[in-house]
């Protein structure tokens, strides 16, 4: 990493210790004047696996342009982007940048476990509402990834090893940097559970805020400090995964507005696996099964990352 000493640690992870704990402070605890939620199981996994499919079939089936659109030089091949992104790369980039993008997947990979370990803290361990409520985790999950996938695709911005170091345009992946998906995902993950705790008015809500905002937060930093984003592609991920992981937990609510009953959900898989290497991309595995009174759903997908 550039610089080893103390100071320098400090200097490079306060901003992210603070975003966590302003975020932290900013959530409520609790929210005890909504009737708890009552996700529809059917909805939220209609939607997860629309976001999964559709981010996929842009992904894999889509055509592949490996032009930049937003290419970050002048005229004479100079970089040239924003102060605050030329000034975050020159601090918070790590020399073994292999090593920030390996650890990047590894917090990735916690953060999209934390809403399993969130939700059975809620609860106090696995009934009926612990699958509504992953439910509504995964959908936040499906459409923040559907929303990276058509913003690469839109902007082309070039990544940040283009733009300063001159490497070459070798693929389409190169010219992805905008929006960070691994930010866009791993915040709306934790900020949906987070979001869950809070509307259940959970004692547990804080320390959930924390510790999945500080998960999703030091993803985004390692995805800087490994040379593939730019601070803009973070901090407008982070800001897209939130809105994601707050507006999704808050759709298709039975509790919120009716009293009727409806039908039990037994969860029997419900989860985002770790996630691995594919080439220049990382991988993670989704897996939903769950049974709605006689209906049941079985979904195994691919979330591509990048």
């Amino acid at each position: 990493m550039v610089g080893v000493g103390r100071s320098e640690v400090v200097r490079l992870i306060s901003p992210f210790v603070a975003l966590t704990l302003l975020l932290s402070v900013a959530s409520p605890s609790a929210a005890q004047s909504e009737p708890p939620p009552r996700y529809d199981p059917a909805w939220h996994t209609a939607i997860a696996v629309g976001g999964f499919i559709g981010a996929g079939l842009i992904e894999w089936v889509g055509p592949r342009d490996d032009t930049c659109k937003w290419c970050g030089v002048d005229d004479h091949g100079a970089p040239d982007v924003p102060a605050i992104d030329n000034w975050a790369r020159t601090h918070w980039r790590w020399t073994d940048e292999h090593r920030a993008d390996t650890i990047s997947s590894i917090t990735a990979g916690a953060a999209y476990a934390w809403p399993i370990v969130a939700v059975s803290a809620v609860h106090g361990g696995i009934n009926n509402d612990w699958g509504r409520d992953l439910t509504a985790t995964l959908s936040s999950v499906g459409v923040a990834q559907l929303a990276t996938s058509v913003s690469k695709r839109a902007f082309r911005r070039s990544r940040p090893y283009v733009v300063f170091d001159g490497d070459p345009i070798d693929s389409a992946d190169d010219v992805h940097s905008f929006f960070s998906g691994h930010t866009a995902t791993t915040f709306a993950a934790v900020v949906s559970a987070g979001t869950i705790a809070s509307r259940r008015g959970s004692p547990h809500a804080k320390w959930i805020w924390i510790a999945g905002v500080g998960l999703a937060g030091s993803t985004g930093y390692l995805r800087m400090a490994a040379d593939v984003h730019f601070l803009t592609d973070a901090l407008v991920a982070a800001a897209a995964g939130t809105a994601i992981g707050t507006l999704m937990p808050r759709l298709f609510d039975a509790g919120a507005s009716s009293g009727a009953p409806d039908p039990a959900v037994s969860s029997q898989i419900v989860g985002m696996g770790p996630v691995t290497r594919l080439g220049s991309r990382s991988a993670a595995p989704v897996s939903l099964q769950f049974g709605a009174g006689v209906r049941s759903i079985g979904v195994v997908g691919t979330a591509a990352l990048r």
